[in-house]
Parts: structure tokens; sequence; C-alpha cells
């Protein structure tokens, strides 16, 4: 059995892990989508050696922002890593906020039949012409389970719904079954750390702050000198996306520093919208906790297992 910490940014997954690690004799995958990149260190709160406190952790600065790391590529890495952790007799911990990384490991992950560039062009200018509403009727034209299965006044899911079956050329459905296969083949216990929104926006805008303070433009400006364009997708980041325009003269240093206050809250709105659909797991307010309470309290609920 494997333990999933996850939560919004900024509700103290990574003090907790390492806790708890300490507690259970665990290593850490990270499920982070930015913190696996090497030189991205201030803008993703990446965890120092010091806060390791000797935990071995993986997938952490390990990939070049040069790449494009994709949540197939974490499952790979992510999966190779539980089985050597398994392997050594130690207990494995994954956390992280990336929601759709978490999902590869234990709801599957459908092929990766990509949508073509002329195929999403397409799809886009009806859209754009025609409105939600025929793109919904479309996608029921051609698989007539598929608007049951989705948010159909979403239009972002209905357009890569439509992008998945025709390019698979299979069902929802379909594709679901084959995700399905692909699920990690071991129990784990899910913990989601959470706070009330208004602290957790309080510890969103100080995090911003002290990025800037540690030095978050210089970091960014040494990337784009060493070759990095803004266009790149590790360069999309929260914090980095931002900071390039202000060093392009795009906006000024204190709309950059809002922008990145407002992207981040928007960003930990998403993933707790993202992780109520984990109905297994255990979810612990952390509000008022050292991370060692939280530690405690998710040992507690491991003794029996």
């Amino acid at each position: 059995m494997f333990v999933i910490i996850t939560g919004a940014t900024a509700t103290g997954k990574s003090g907790a892990a390492v806790s708890l690690a300490k507690k259970i004799d665990a290593e850490i995958i990270s499920a982070d989508s930015m913190q696996v990149y090497t030189g991205m260190d201030i803008g993703t709160c990446k965890i120092t050696p010091d806060e390791m406190e000797g935990i071995k952790h993986r997938l952490i600065g390990e990939i070049s922002p040069h790449e494009n790391f994709s949540a197939a590529r974490f499952k790979q890495l992510a999966e190779s890593a539980l089985d050597s952790i398994r392997a050594s007799g130690k207990k494995a911990i994954i956390a992280g906020g990336t929601g759709l990384y978490i999902n590869s490991i234990i709801r599957g992950i459908a092929g990766q039949d990509k949508a073509s560039p002329e195929l999403r062009e397409f799809l886009r200018g009806q859209y754009s012409q025609h409105g939600l509403g025929h793109m919904a009727d479309m996608l029921a034209a051609i698989d007539p389970e598929a608007p049951g299965l989705i948010d159909i006044k979403n239009s972002r899911r209905v357009l890569r719904a439509l992008e998945q079956v025709k390019s698979a050329g299979m069902t929802l459905n379909e594709i679901r079954r084959g995700a399905a296969q692909t699920i990690y083949k071991d129990a784990y216990k899910m913990f989601v750390l959470e706070l009330p929104r208004k602290t957790l926006y309080e510890r969103l805008d100080i995090r911003v702050e002290e990025m800037l303070k540690r030095g978050l433009v210089g970091e960014v400006k040494n990337l784009l000198d060493s070759g990095f364009l803004p266009s790149e997708t590790a360069m999309q980041a929260i914090g980095y996306k931002e900071t390039a325009l202000y060093l392009k003269g795009d906006i000024t240093y204190e709309g950059a520093v809002e922008m990145i206050k407002r992207a981040t809250r928007n960003y930990a709105k998403r993933q707790q919208t993202w992780f109520k659909r984990y109905t297994e797991a255990v979810r612990i307010n952390v509000e008022g906790l050292s991370k060692e309470d939280i530690a405690g309290i998710m040992a507690g609920h491991l003794e029996n297992i």
C-alpha cells in the first residue's frame, strides 16, 4: 500500500509528507508538475535539501525545462519509483497538488491519441461560429452516451471529449475502460489537506511575496538569459509567465505581482474543485496544525492498515 498526500497549494503537503515519512519509514515521490524541472526553485516553492530532513525525494528537479513533461511520463516514472520503493521494503508517499498526475496512478490514463492541430482548429472554429450547444449536439451525434458522462455546460470538457472520440475512434466509455486497465495495481490511502478559503488566500499572498523577496525575478531572468523561451511549457508556470512579461516591459512590477497572486488563487480554487472527486479521501482541516500534528493524524489512520 502507498500513501497519497494532496490538496491545494500552500496547505503544507511537503512538510507533512516529510514528517509522516519519518514516522513510517517512507520515501516521497513528488506529484508536482513544475517542481520536477531543474533550475525552477523559487517560483515553484521547491522543497530544499534541509527541508527534506534526510528523506529521499523522487521527481524533484530531474527534468530540463526544455522538455514537455506529461501525465503519461509522470505515470511511467512514478510507477517505476513505487516498484523500486516497495522492493526496498520501505513505504511510498506520493505528495503533490497536480491532480492529473495523481489521477494517472489511481484512475489510470487513456491512450495518448492526441488531436491533430487541424482537428483542434476545426473544433474551435465551430465553437466560435456556432456556440456550445452546437458542439454538444456534434458530440451526441457521434457518441450518444457522451453528454451524460461530462458537464456539457463546460465548453472545455465538451471540446476535449470531441477531440478524444474523434482522435481515438472510440466512445468516451471505451476510452475510460481502457484507462481503467492502466490503474497501478496496489492499494492506497489518500489524505486531502484543506484550509478555509480566507486562510488559504492569505497564505497564498504571503507565499507570492516571499518568492519575490527570495529572488523570483532573478531566477526568471537567468532562465531567459540562458536561452529559455517564454513560450516553452515550463515558462508558462504561474509566477514565471507573469515575471517574464514584466522583464519584457509589457507590464509593471506591481501589475506582475497582482497577476501572480490572482493566478495563484484561481489555481488553488481549481485544485479544491478537482479534489472533491476523491470521495475515498480522508480530509484534514490543517488550520492551526503543525506538520507534526498533521503527520500524527495521518499516521493514526494508517495504524490498522
